[in-house]
């Protein structure tokens, strides 16, 4: 079958076989603040689909044309990373993709099936992947931004392996506002997740996870996220917190990631910069929340901040004041 124009929209297993689910996707717009709101949209229409083993894509990848990554977004949750994706999305001539599952599914089996040989299949399989979904489908596409499920970013060493020069920021926030967000409205990462994703980042055992409430398992998360992106921050990595986003800051960003907006585009990251990130209609006010989730924590938010993210989120504060004053 000729799978030019379909993009995988999902890393699954069927009857025991562990591959890709494919989309025909051939002149659809990945307009959506998140990928999967797209393949949503596209499935309503009644778009083929097809399952393959990972095999295909290796027949693929060498037929393809496509976008080589320009800039990688990790984030620690609920903290402006959605924002900066569709500010990338103003840029001309670029491919956006928010948090695809097949991308972020198989960064995971880095945790839950990579031993050995395996570790080499999946990273061959991570990169085939995100050539395929980075085909150029209109033949002008010059930019990919890839923006990663806020668990992808536990595994930031072995994704830079695959790609060594490719840019990355990495987004944070004051845990107590993270927190009270996350428990507000519970992302999947937190409930549905495999234990030993989470069991890994917060290094403890899978049975200790399904033990913790929600306040504990994500201030746990985020604060190991923190201290992940503290360690590891270098000259090709750009640290940003949540109460520095502006249009300026935005255009700083692209620059870092060595595209420089035009005054068109920037006003357009203007205008997209005042409605609600995460929203796919585009109509709802965006309202800073800051004050009000600070009001909403709850005595058990702020203990478990206090003894798993705060001094993290302090160093990483730090080592981001530190990268500025030197640059």
């Amino acid at each position: 079958m000729d799978l030019k124009g379909w993009l995988p929209v999902d890393a699954v297993v069927v009857d025991g076989r562990p591959g890709l689910w494919w989309m025909d996707m051939s002149g659809v717009s990945l307009s959506e603040p998140f990928f999967q709101q797209t393949v949503d949209r596209v499935k309503a229409n009644g778009r083929g689909e097809w399952f393959t083993e990972f095999d295909v894509l290796l027949q693929l990848e060498k037929s393809l044309d496509t976008v080589e990554p320009t800039g990688f977004i990790f984030h620690s949750s609920r903290c402006g990373s959605t924002l900066v994706a569709n500010a990338c999305r103003a840029i001309a001539n670029s491919i956006v993709l928010s948090e695809p599952n097949a991308i972020d599914k198989l960064i995971a089996r880095f945790i839950t099936d990579s031993h050995g040989i395996k570790e080499s299949l999946y990273s061959v399989f991570l990169r085939a992947t995100m050539r395929a979904l980075a085909q150029r489908r209109s033949g002008t596409e010059q930019h990919l931004f890839v923006k990663f499920a806020c668990c992808s970013f536990a595994q930031i060493e072995r994704i830079t392996r695959i790609w060594p020069r490719v840019q990355w920021l990495f987004l944070y926030r004051d845990p107590v506002e993270t927190i009270v967000s996350n428990l507000a409205d519970v992302p999947l990462w937190l409930i549905d997740n495999d234990r030993r994703v989470l069991a890994s980042i917060a290094n403890v055992s899978p049975d200790a996870v399904a033990e913790m409430s929600l306040e504990e398992l994500c201030a746990r998360t985020i604060g190991s996220l923190y201290s992940k992106a503290q360690s590891l921050a270098n000259e090709n990595c750009l640290l940003l917190n949540y109460n520095q986003l502006s249009v300026p800051v935005i255009s700083s960003v692209l620059n870092f990631f060595r595209v420089s907006p035009s005054a068109e585009e920037l006003e357009t990251i203007a205008r997209s910069s005042g409605v609600y990130s995460k929203e796919a209609a585009g109509t709802r006010a965006f309202v800073a929340d800051a004050a009000a989730k600070q009001k909403l924590a709850s005595d058990r938010v702020r203990e478990m901040t206090a003894a798993w993210a705060i001094e993290p989120y302090r160093l990483l504060e730090q080592k981001r004041l530190e990268i500025n004053n030197h640059e």
